[in-house]
């Protein structure tokens, strides 16, 4: 999907702002997913308008600013959009200061570490706070250097299961593209994949508060007890199943998947991710036909049979590497 650079950025801040249609959204969710690099510009974006939107101190900001707009000013043969862009992200620099002792210094971003599993693997983090965090298969969660110290940040592209550490002084956040998780002292599960419609949250432990991403429209916070599951879709509304069985949920971070009830558009997405597979619909229509059903340590080629048998249909291979679902005969 090709957008120009003008009409890309007008989107995206509508998009932040939540202010996007649906058609706008469904726009948006295609970008993300044709480049993983996509979702660090949105972040970096929305970092961008919240900071923007922040008071400015009265102090040799002018100066700094200055200095920095001299340095960094755009040269004359980047394109108009681009200088417009980076003006933009120079203007929302030069408002974000820090208080060292009696002096104001301009603010510089900081450095990013990140983890990111391939299709068919999921990783167990260990973070310096002590929270553990395990990484489903094609999966990105990014953090700043200075996690654990003065914040608790995370930005989560794909889905991880979250066994927070306590601490009262620093707040703990999972960020996705649409939504923001805070901790009330638990363990959960994000699922958050840029193909997915709605962001998902599982509380195994504890409790958790489940917000859109952006903050500027008024949306308010849904908190969720142990076995909830809130569902948060691209409109920024919240729903909520209680008593759901955590298990189900936490199975592939054991190697399991399994499903319950779920649309055979999310199966065939989340067969795609843990096998490294190509797998298509030959016809829309079967996209929302449900299963219920757990697999481990099965190749894909029993797998697919298996859920053929279950629903109806029949599997066949095409260009030798390709599965495609089919109606039965």
């Amino acid at each position: 999907m090709h957008i120009e650079d003008e009409r890309l950025y007008l989107l995206l801040d509508r998009y932040l702002a939540g202010e996007a249609s649906a058609a706008d959204a469904e726009a948006v969710r295609k970008w993300l997913a044709e480049d993983v690099g996509h979702a660090v510009l949105l972040e970096d974006l929305r970092l961008i308008r919240r900071v923007a939107t922040e008071q400015a101190p009265h102090s040799s900001v002018d100066v700094a600013w200055a200095k920095a707009a001299l340095e960094l000013r755009p040269k004359p043969r980047i394109p108009r959009t681009s200088r417009r862009l980076l003006v933009t992200v120079l203007a929302a620099a030069a408002v974000v200061v820090a208080l060292v002792g009696r002096t104001w210094v301009l603010w510089r971003a900081p450095r990013w570490s990140e983890q990111a599993t391939a299709a068919g693997h999921r990783t167990v983090m260990h973070l310096r706070d002590g929270t553990q965090v395990t990484l489903a298969p094609k999966s990105r969660l990014r953090y700043g250097a200075d996690y654990g110290r003065t914040h608790r940040d995370l930005y989560l592209d794909g889905e991880a299961y979250f066994q927070v550490a306590p601490d009262s002084q620093r707040p703990f956040r999972v960020h996705t593209a649409s939504s923001v998780t805070e901790d009330l002292g638990t363990a959960f599960v994000v699922s958050a994949y840029t193909d997915q419609i709605t962001t998902e949250v599982v509380v195994t432990e504890g409790r958790v508060s489940l917000s859109r991403a952006d903050t500027t429209v008024a949306s308010p916070a849904v908190v969720l007890e142990a076995r909830d599951l809130g569902r948060l879709d691209s409109s920024g509304i919240a729903t909520v199943r209680r008593g759901v069985d955590v298990d189900r949920y936490l199975a592939w971070t054991k190697g399991v998947l399994a499903f319950d009830g779920a649309p055979l558009r999310d199966v065939v997405s989340a067969l795609e991710r843990w096998y490294n597979v190509d797998i298509r619909l030959a016809d829309s229509t079967l996209a929302p036909r449900r299963l219920t059903a757990t697999f481990q340590d099965e190749p894909i080629d029993l797998v697919l049979q298996r859920i053929a048998l279950t629903l109806g249909m029949r599997v066949e291979r095409a260009d030798g590497s390709v599965f495609v679902f089919r109606k039965a005969r």
